[in-house]
């Protein structure tokens, strides 16, 4: 087999994975069809050119599920206050194209072109800015979780009117789709993207407030896993249980949060029972590595056996490269991603167990900062530190 067709073999390989992995673990009556698509098509518009390949097939998988053309474009122009402008744009043009094909083939429906005409409500800015801040306290009525937006709105206070004024109103207020499906695209952008927690946190509050429940907030989490990766999955959950348990301490959950419908994923298989056991062992000591693993098997029992299944079942017991060429990977990916710490600091006691040198594991963060950026590195190097430091605490040999 040419080279070639090596990887021509290994793209095929993945993307029947990729079916499989999404009906094995991740589909479930928890979350309905056309829910899924819509978080997929936010999440793959949020990485713009590396999702733009898949942003299509989605498009259609949305709309064959019964969501409209409207709220998907309402739904893109949304998330531009995540993801930026350019993005929605983008985003938008090729759900142009989408829509297009359809009605060339025949395949677009009436329910799916319904439009609601008109426009959000107008007036003067400040009518504008003040039926927005209505709007944020309808949404959001704990308000930030910090002294961020108090500073904006202190030292740039232009620049938050405005922002406010054109996401709260221009947005949120237009025709098309309801509140509850903006914080849909723009909670699924967030996780995707990972680089913001206070957003993650604020819109999943919105969630919450505008009729998602937990269990399908943490079923998002997990069906995106597939596309923006397990380490920001885990990052999202990690935000969304902590809002879960601000809400529950301070008495503002509503009735309808609760688990409501059976994940009906039955007896984990023997990849997942394989890579138990793996993950066990990577660890011997028992050293801390962070609550990741407990938190996904208690409110996303689905990315608890994708983890855990895939990646320590079938991937990590793959041929072609040692155990510490794989965590060594691991840890640089995670460098890259901006992980979690706790993520971080496992896979890196996992390197060390695997016969990784401490030098190996700070070379390696510190050739990811070219890719993900000096700070990321540096968090990363002082993270290995703390490792580092654990360890001889407890005596290890290396």
């Amino acid at each position: 087999m040419t080279e070639q067709n090596i990887a021509h073999a290994a793209a095929e390989n993945l993307r029947k994975t990729y079916q499989a992995l999404l009906d094995q673990y991740v589909t479930t009556p928890a979350l309905s069809p056309a829910d899924r698509e819509l978080a997929t098509v936010a999440a793959l518009a949020a990485i713009g050119k590396k999702g733009a390949s898949r942003l299509p097939a989605h498009i259609h998988a949305a709309l064959d599920a019964g969501a409209t053309r409207q709220t998907i474009i309402e739904g893109l122009a949304t998330m531009s206050q995540a993801a930026g402008t350019p993005t929605s744009v983008n985003a938008i043009a090729v759900a142009a194209k989408v829509f297009a094909e359809r009605d060339d083939k025949g395949q677009g429906t009436e329910a799916e072109r319904v439009w609601l005409e008109g426009d959000a409500p107008g007036g003067t800015p400040q009518e504008r800015w003040e039926r927005a801040q209505q709007t944020i306290q309808e949404v959001y009525p704990a308000g930030p979780t910090d002294e961020t937006y108090t500073a904006v709105n202190t030292l740039a206070p232009h620049f938050w009117r405005d922002v406010v004024a054109v996401f709260y109103n221009d947005l949120f207020l237009h025709p098309g789709t309801s509140i509850k499906y903006r914080e849909l695209f723009v909670m699924s952008t967030y996780a995707a993207i990972n680089t913001t927690p206070l957003q993650i946190v604020w819109h999943t509050n919105g969630a919450l407030n505008t009729g998602w429940t937990r269990q399908e907030i943490s079923e998002i989490f997990t069906h995106l896993a597939l596309n923006i990766g397990i380490t920001n999955a885990m990052t999202a959950l990690h935000y969304g249980k902590q809002v879960f348990d601000q809400r529950d301490h301070q008495g503002t959950a509503k009735p309808h949060e609760p688990r409501t419908v059976e994940t009906g994923r039955g007896t984990p298989d023997a990849r997942f029972t394989e890579g138990a056991a793996t993950l066990a062992s990577l660890n011997p000591e028992e050293l801390p590595h962070g609550e990741g693993w407990d938190l996904a098997e208690e409110i996303a029992p689905g990315l608890h056996q994708l983890a855990v299944g895939h990646l320590y079942g079938d991937l990590l017991a793959r041929g072609g490269l040692d155990d510490k060429t794989k965590h060594i990977a691991l840890v640089s990916a995670i460098t890259a991603l901006g992980g979690l710490t706790e993520q971080l600091a496992f896979h890196i006691e996992a390197a060390l167990n695997s016969g990784a040198t401490r030098n190996d594991i700070v070379e390696a963060i510190t050739l990811m900062s070219a890719v993900g950026g000096f700070v990321r590195a540096t968090d990363a190097i002082e993270a290995a530190g703390e490792v580092f430091a654990r360890r001889d605490a407890a005596g290890s040999s290396n």
